[in-house]
């Protein structure tokens, strides 16, 4: 295991806990769900070997506490978090990963702020303004969480929604240490943090100006009730006119089984240290 150098740094008016690994060309994740860092914690350890490994958590999430006063979020402010983390560990235009929500975070990341990354890899984020199949993913989950929610269980509403999109499987193997994180952001996530990322339109034109490569990602095992995360992967690979990758397993691959996300993974960030990978 690779020791991490942990710290704080105060940026765009938040708190941010991060993790630092490694040594060699800078790599950032942004995670999905509320944003705790733990989720690519195995991953970031295994490509300590290569790369410097920065993980955090999103303001209010897990060791990153919510400003004074802090009741709503955007993408814009969280992509102007991450840049403001970028900044502040003087990360040299590092190739920057993200999932999910983490992925839609990415995406704000590449429209305003580009010509800072290296490189983004965007895995199968939730980009509901472009994907067909979402109004039906949100008619069904509020269905299923109307009971837990009428009742105050927010730690029952995400248990319930998580086995119903990604499989009483996969939840099981969820580490215990970020399943018990997801539960305690559960009440942040639903009030704050999603509805930012349902409402989040991209800018087209401004994800294909986008100076840095961008690569998009989806699991071959993602599919109905959650083709959202498909249609949305599509979506940048199409816009950016950058590759589209499809890595083994599922939505959640990366904390469930980051062996294999990796070795998927390293052969997208070796292309990205190509001389020719920067975009005209």
């Amino acid at each position: 295991m690779t020791a991490a150098q942990t710290g704080t740094v105060e940026v765009n008016g938040a708190e941010l806990y991060f993790e630092r690994r490694g040594s060699g060309p800078a790599l950032v994740f942004i995670s999905g769900g509320a944003g705790s860092g733990l989720a690519w914690r195995y991953a970031a350890e295994l490509l300590a070997d290569s790369y410097t490994v920065v993980t955090y958590d999103r303001r209010g999430s897990g060791r990153s506490p919510g400003p004074p006063g802090w009741t709503t979020t955007t993408v814009a402010e969280q992509a102007d978090d991450c840049v403001g983390l970028i900044r502040a560990l003087e990360l040299d235009r590092p190739v920057t990963v993200g999932h999910s929500n983490g992925g839609t975070v990415l995406v704000g990341l590449a429209q305003r702020h580009g010509s800072e990354l290296g490189g983004a890899v965007v895995v199968e984020p939730l980009l509901g303004a472009v994907s067909p199949s979402f109004p039906r993913l949100v008619d069904e989950t509020t269905t299923l969480t109307a009971d837990a929610l009428a009742r105050g269980d927010v730690d029952e509403m995400w248990e319930t929604l998580n086995r119903w999109m990604f499989g009483e499987e996969v939840w099981d193997q969820f580490p215990p240490d970020v399943a018990d994180q997801e539960r305690a952001d559960g009440e942040m996530n639903a009030n704050i943090v999603w509805p930012a990322i349902s409402a989040f339109a991209p800018d087209a034109a401004a994800v294909a100006a986008c100076p840095a490569p961008v690569h998009a990602v989806h699991g071959a095992d993602t599919g109905p009730p959650i083709k959202v995360f498909v249609e949305s992967a599509r979506w940048v690979a199409e816009v950016s006119g950058g590759p589209l990758h499809v890595f083994p397993g599922g939505h959640l691959e990366g904390t469930i089984n980051p062996e294999r996300f990796v070795a998927a993974l390293r052969p997208v960030l070796a292309s990205l240290r190509e001389p020719s990978a920067p975009r005209a």
